[in-house]
C-alpha cells in the first residue's frame, strides 16, 4: 500500500460541493421570493417587483441548467474532477450568483440595502469550493459590482421608515435596521452550516488518511516479520538437519554398548526436540511468508478440518461437529496456509485445557461464510491479556513454549482472505475463537 492520496476522494469532494451548491442556490431562490413577498406585502415597501422576479426566475433557470449538467456528469463514466472545464463551470455559476445579487440590490436600494452583506456568503462559498485563483477573481468581481452600485441604483426611501415591531430592543427599528438583523442571521446560518459541513468532511478525510497510514505501516511491519520468519526458517533448517543426522548416527553407535539408559533417553529426547523445532520453523515460515503465494483452490469444510488435525498429536482430545451439512460445503482458500493458521489456534486451545479436557470445534455455513468455532475449557484470559492476544511476540506461555506469533500470524492469514477472527474469553471458564471465512475467493 503506497502512502499517496487516492484520487477518488478528491474528485468526490468536488462533486459533493457541487451538489450542495445546487441545493443552496434553490434555498437562495426561495429566500429571495420570500424576502420580496414580505417586503411588499407585510412591510409595504414599494419595490419594482417585475424586474426583481425576473432576476429570481433567471437564477432558477440557471440552476435548472446546472442540475442538468450535474446529472450528466454524475455517472460512473463521467465523474466530476478538478479539470479546468469543470472548475470553469462552477466558477461561472458562482459569477452568475454575484450578478444576480447585484441586480437584486440595484432595484432595491443598492449599497443601502442591508442584504448587501450576502456578497460575503458568495465569496466564502467560492473560497471553499474553488481554487484560490478563482476565489480571488470572484472577490474582484464582487468589489467591482459593489462599487458600481454606489454610482447607479434605485433608491428606496422606505428603508429609513421606522417600524413598530413590538419586539424588545428593536421596537422602533427602521426597515433597514430590521433587514440588517435578518440578513446577518441568514448569512451567518448559511456560512456556518456550509463551512462546518466542509470541516467535517475534511476531518473525515484526515481520519481516513490516518487509517490508511496505519494500515500501510502495519503492512510494512507484517512484511518485515514475514521476511524475518521465512529467513529464520531457511537459515536454521540446515544446522538442525545436521544435528538430527549426528544424533541419529550417535544413537546407532550407542546401540549395544554399555552406556547408561539415561544417555540413550537423552539422545532420543534430542531427536524429538529437533523434530519439534523443525515443525515450528516450517509452520512459521509457511504462515509468515510462503503460504501467501499458495494457490487458491476449492475444498470442502471436511477436507479443511482434516488438514488441520492430521498432524495434531492430541487429536483424540478434539471433538468436531458439522452442523446442517456444513461438512460438504465448498470453500475457496489456500489450504496449507489456512489449515496451519487454524491448527495453531487448536493447539493453543489444547495447551490451555488441562489434563484430558476436550476441545470442541463446531463448523457451520452462515450467511455466505464458513464459520469455525474453537472452544476450550481452560483457565481463560483476563481482559488485559485478551486485548493483546493477537499482538506479535506476546505470549503467556513459559519460555521455550512459544514465540507469541501463532494468533498474530493466524489473524494475518484470515485478514488476507477477507475473513474475520475474534476471541472471547472468561477467566475460569475458557476461551472461544470464532473464525469466519468467505465461501468464495476474495477479490
Amino acid at each position: 500500500m503506497s502512502g499517496s492520496i487516492p484520487a477518488g476522494p478528491r474528485f468526490n469532494r468536488l462533486a459533493v460541493n457541487a451538489v450542495w451548491l445546487l441545493r443552496l442556490r434553490w434555498v437562495a431562490v426561495v429566500g429571495q421570493l420570500m424576502t420580496i413577498a414580505v417586503a411588499v406585502l407585510a412591510l409595504g415597501v414599494e419595490l419594482p417587483t417585475l424586474p426583481l422576479l425576473s432576476i429570481v426566475a433567471f437564477t432558477a433557470m440557471t440552476n435548472v441548467a446546472f442540475a442538468v449538467w450535474l446529472h450528466r456528469h454524475a455517472g460512473v463514466h463521467q465523474p466530476l474532477d478538478d479539470t479546468a472545464n469543470d472548475l470553469r463551470v462552477m466558477a461561472t455559476v458562482m459569477t452568475v450568483d454575484l450578478a444576480s445579487l447585484t441586480g437584486l440590490l440595484y432595484f432595491s436600494g443598492g449599497p443601502e440595502n442591508p442584504f448587501v452583506i450576502f456578497y460575503f456568503v458568495n465569496l466564502s462559498l467560492a473560497a471553499v469550493v474553488l481554487p484560490s485563483r478563482w476565489g480571488w477573481a470572484l472577490t474582484a468581481i464582487a468589489i467591482g459590482c459593489l462599487a458600481g452600485l454606489f454610482f447607479a441604483h434605485f433608491t428606496l426611501p422606505e428603508l429609513d421608515r421606522p417600524l413598530s415591531t413590538g419586539l424588545p430592543l428593536v421596537s422602533d427599528a427602521t426597515v433597514q435596521q430590521l433587514g440588517l438583523i435578518v440578513a446577518l442571521a441568514t448569512c451567518g446560518c448559511v456560512a456556518v452550516y456550509f463551512i462546518t459541513r466542509v470541516t467535517r468532511e475534511l476531518q473525515h478525510r484526515e481520519d481516513q488518511l490516518r487509517i490508511a497510514e496505519w494500515q500501510r505501516s502495519r503492512s510494512e511491519r507484517l512484511e518485515a516479520l514475514a521476511t524475518l520468519a521465512a529467513g529464520a526458517g531457511h537459515e536454521l533448517a540446515s544446522p538442525l538437519s545436521t544435528i538430527a543426522v549426528i544424533a541419529k548416527d550417535l544413537a546407532k553407535h550407542l546401540e549395544g554398548t554399555e552406556v547408561p539408559d539415561t544417555v540413550i533417553e537423552d539422545v532420543g529426547l534430542i531427536r524429538s526436540e529437533l523434530d519439534h523445532c523443525r515443525r515450528i520453523l516450517d509452520e512459521m515460515s509457511s504462515s509468515a511468508g510462503e503460504a501467501a503465494g499458495e494457490e487458491m483452490r476449492s475444498v470442502t469444510a471436511r477436507d479443511l478440518i482434516e488438514e488441520v488435525l492430521h498432524v495434531v498429536r492430541r487429536r483424540g482430545r478434539v471433538q468436531v461437529e458439522f452442523s446442517d451439512g456444513a461438512a460438504e460445503v465448498p470453500v475457496v482458500l489456500p489450504l496449507v496456509g489456512t489449515s496451519q493458521a487454524i491448527r495453531g489456534i487448536v493447539r493453543n486451545a489444547l495447551d490451555a485445557s488441562a489434563g484430558d479436557a476436550t476441545v470442541q470445534i463446531t463448523v457451520a455455513a452462515i450467511a455466505g461464510n464458513l464459520q469455525i468455532v474453537v472452544v476450550d475449557t481452560g483457565t481463560g484470559m483476563p481482559p488485559d491479556v485478551l486485548g493483546r492476544a493477537t499482538e506479535p511476540f506476546f505470549t503467556t506461555k513459559e519460555p521455550g513454549q512459544g514465540m507469541g506469533l501463532g494468533l498474530f500470524l493466524a489473524h494475518n492469514v484470515f485478514a488476507r482472505l477477507a475473513g474475520d477472527f475474534r476471541l472471547a474469553s472468561e477467566v475460569g471458564t475458557g476461551t472461544t475463537a470464532t473464525i469466519r471465512l468467505p465461501l468464495t475467493s476474495p477479490a
